[in-house]
């Protein structure tokens, strides 16, 4: 698919607020590409991004909630934390 060929992730961004059988290949990408880019880890916590992942409902188990958890081991937990809903 054309979204596992993109590497310019602010322009997936938007996509994270796409329906849940598309997200899961949005979050797939932003997975598979942060982890090599320090610039673009910054760039997806200014831009919100970590934020929004944060407040994916994903279920447990799913592909989603795996490709989530690998963006968060990307982060500080306290940062991960901060951005989570629950936060207070």
């Amino acid at each position: 698919s054309v979204i596992q060929k993109c590497t310019n992730l602010p322009a997936l961004e938007p996509l994270l607020e796409a329906p849940p059988n598309v997200l899961k290949y949005v979050v797939q990408q932003f997975a598979k590409v942060l982890p090599g880019d320090a610039a673009a880890r910054r760039a997806f916590v200014q831009s919100g991004g970590l934020q929004k992942i944060q407040e994916v409902n994903a279920e447990v188990g799913s592909k989603l909630y795996d490709y989530v958890q690998e963006i968060n081991t990307l982060y500080p937990p306290d940062i991960v934390q901060y951005y989570s809903p629950n936060y207070a």
